[in-house]
Formats: C-alpha cells, structure tokens, sequence
C-alpha cells in the first residue's frame, strides 16, 4: 500500500497529527494502530513512521528512519499573483512545481476581490502531500501591488511577465542561477502601464511569455516552467 504524508509536529522521538491532518489520517484515509505513514515537520525531512496510539484528537506516531527529501529548490521562489478566477488552481499548481512563497496581491486592473488566507494553507497543504514536499511554501496576506513589489525589491533575479512585452525573456533575466527569485503575474485585466513603469523603477526585468495572450492560469504555470528551467531546477 502506498504510504499516505501528513504534516504534524515532533515531541521527542513522536510525530503528533492534530486538528485537519488528525481528520484526514482517521476519518478519511481510516488509518489505525500499526499502520506505516510519512510524517513531515516543514525541516526538509521525510519521517517514515508507525502510528502508536490514536486518541480522541491526536495521533501518535513513533519515528522509524528519517530521509531527507529532495524536492525543495536551492534558493527561495516567491510568485506573486494578482487574484484571480483561478487562484486556486495557480496556488496547486505553483506550489506542485516547487515555489516557496505565495504572495497574493491586487492591482489596478483586479477585478476579484475576494481572498481567504485560511482557504489557500489548505490548498497548500494538499498540494504539497499529493506532490511529495516536506516544507510548506508560505502563504502571504493580501498586499497591494506596491507594497508586494517593493517587499521582494532585494532578491537576485526580479521579474516581471507583461503581456505587451515582446523582447525580454526569462532566461536572459537570470543574474544568479543559485539565487533567490520572484516572479510577478498580472490579473485577467493585466497591468496598467503605470504599473509597468514602477517595475522598471524598481529594476524589474519585464519580460515577455510569447506572442500571444495567455489566461492568468497559464501564464502562471507557463512563467514559473520557464524559471525554474532558467534556475535548473526542471531536472
């Protein structure tokens, strides 16, 4: 059988499941007593373990052989994301392809408005046991799109996708392959040029991901494709 990940905290030589993963481990996935499973702590270990003892909200889980895992990047990947329709689907899908923080923010041209930090951990947390990652990105309040552009204002590689942008790419945007990077993409509506404009100011690379205007949910996952293939992080 394969061996479900759940995400607890460590007591001594234990990994204790509560709260959502308690749920998920007893109620839905029916583990008991004696079952093997993978615990994770977010250390960038994997925890291979047998459930002690099962309480009314805890389970017990002694440690059997720790394994460090593989998957994470070699340097901090941040996406921010104007909200969006799809939101949800971009977070699954940028955490399945390895980013460390999610940053949500609306710009001028956002039209959703709606955003529940509780919802996307959840999503997080899914994503990341269904593709095998032993840390949980970072799920970021809700900024405003200066406030999200100057935050990251001092990373190694800065950039930003515009969809009029016909010159720029990703990979001629990398300063350092080893080095921590962010990525901006835009809302259905895109950006206005004025916030183009702050981006160079603030020494973004503008660049472009092809000659056609791709859905917010594509560009995302086509971008974020692209720089880790940049970082060498595909394979």
């Amino acid at each position: 059988m394969e061996l479900k990940r759940f995400y607890g905290s460590k007591l001594g030589n234990n990994i204790v499941l509560t709260d959502r993963e308690y749920f998920h481990c007893v109620k839905v996935t029916r583990h008991k007593a004696g079952y093997s499973l993978i615990c994770c702590i977010g250390d960038g270990f994997d925890y291979y373990c047998t459930i002690d003892n099962i309480t009314k909200d805890e389970v017990y889980c002694s440690i059997n052989e720790v394994v460090k895992n593989d998957t994470e990047p070699k340097a901090k990947i941040v996406l921010c994301q104007a909200l969006c329709k799809e939101f949800d689907f971009v977070v699954q899908k940028a955490v399945e392809l390895g980013v460390t923080d999610i940053v949500p923010y609306v710009s001028e041209r956002t039209n959703v408005k709606k955003y529940s930090k509780e919802r996307i951990e959840s999503i997080v947390l899914d994503a990341s046991k269904q593709c095998g990652r032993a840390i949980l990105p970072i799920v970021h309040e809700l900024k405003d799109f200066e406030e999200a552009i100057t935050e990251y204002d001092d990373l190694d590689n800065k950039i930003f996708c515009y969809e009029l942008e016909r010159d720029g790419t990703i990979e001629k945007s990398i300063n350092d392959t080893r080095g921590d990077s962010v990525i901006f993409i835009g809302s259905e509506g895109g950006f206005a040029e004025k916030e183009v404009s702050y981006a160079k100011d603030k020494n973004y690379s503008i660049v472009t991901l092809g000659k056609r205007i791709l859905r917010v949910e594509t560009a995302s996952v086509s971008a974020l494709v692209l720089l880790l293939n940049a970082l060498g992080e595909i394979c």
